[in-house]
């Protein structure tokens, strides 16, 4: 018996990195995956590797309350239910706080805070519905500890997890539990992009790893697996938890 056998699972940024693994991985242990991703051909390169009666590819940009509507719409029409909403998409950019503009600053917010909360809003009344849920949403540790060049970025993750103990208080008695992952580095294609962004990525990738006290970037698989224990029925009390997997970088 798989871990997530006979539960849907929704999950956005599918395309790359962690994601990708998490959609994998999910299907692995038994859920029906839909993913989410505003990159076509990676998701149809994702359905190729999943059975149609596992995995379905929806194309969105959950930058837009709309777009999110839509995306639940149409994950209730092909299943009927979610089980589980896996909150993981998200950008990055590199830039100082005084030339951080309105269009950037606003498209931080609505990637990764608003579409987690208009997905929340969406699918919380579906799970009412149901009898209960899991949801699951990616914050950061930048969420918790600071980084300079990044003050869109971990504003736009810190009212992530606001958001999540808010609501995990919130429904808790409507047997939805509710938590924020927290990931440190890890070797995505973002992050990957972050360091391109600098004169020396090569360095840049270097002095990347040299904050990790364990000596190597994160694997989107290690998130993957943090991802599948909390959609799963084995943490029944863990409710409004930020869960940080860094390899130790934000007690150092």
């Amino acid at each position: 018996m798989g871990r997530l056998d006979n539960k849907v699972a929704l999950i956005t940024g599918v395309g790359s990195g962690i994601g990708k693994a998490a959609a994998l991985l999910f299907a692995q242990a038994g859920a029906v995956v839909f993913g989410v991703d505003r990159d076509e051909a990676a998701g149809q390169t994702l359905t190729s590797m999943l059975s149609s009666q596992t995995f379905r590819f929806f194309k969105a940009d959950l930058s837009t309350e709309a777009s999110c509507i839509q995306t639940v719409q149409q994950c209730c029409a092909a299943y009927g239910q979610i089980d589980v909403l896996y909150n993981n998409a998200g950008i990055s950019t590199v830039e100082p706080f005084t030339q951080t503009d309105a269009l950037s600053l606003d498209r931080m917010l609505s990637v990764n805070f608003k579409s987690v909360f208009y997905l929340c809003q969406q699918v919380i009344p579906k799970m009412q519905h149901q009898g209960g849920g899991v949801i699951i949403n990616t914050a950061s540790e930048l969420a918790i500890v600071a980084q300079p060049l990044y003050a869109a970025y971990c504003a736009s993750k810190g009212a992530v997890l606001s958001l999540t103990r808010a609501l995990a208080l919130e429904y808790a008695q409507d047997n939805i539990r509710i938590n924020a992952l927290c990931p440190g580095p890890i070797d995505t294609p973002m992050l990957q992009q972050e360091f391109d962004q600098s004169d020396d990525p090569i360095q840049s990738r270097a002095a990347g790893i040299d904050t990790m006290p364990i000596g190597r970037l994160g694997k989107p698989e290690e998130i993957a697996q943090v991802a599948l224990f909390l959609a799963s029925d084995a943490p029944s009390l863990m409710q409004g938890a930020s869960i940080v997997v860094d390899g130790a970088k934000t007690i150092l």
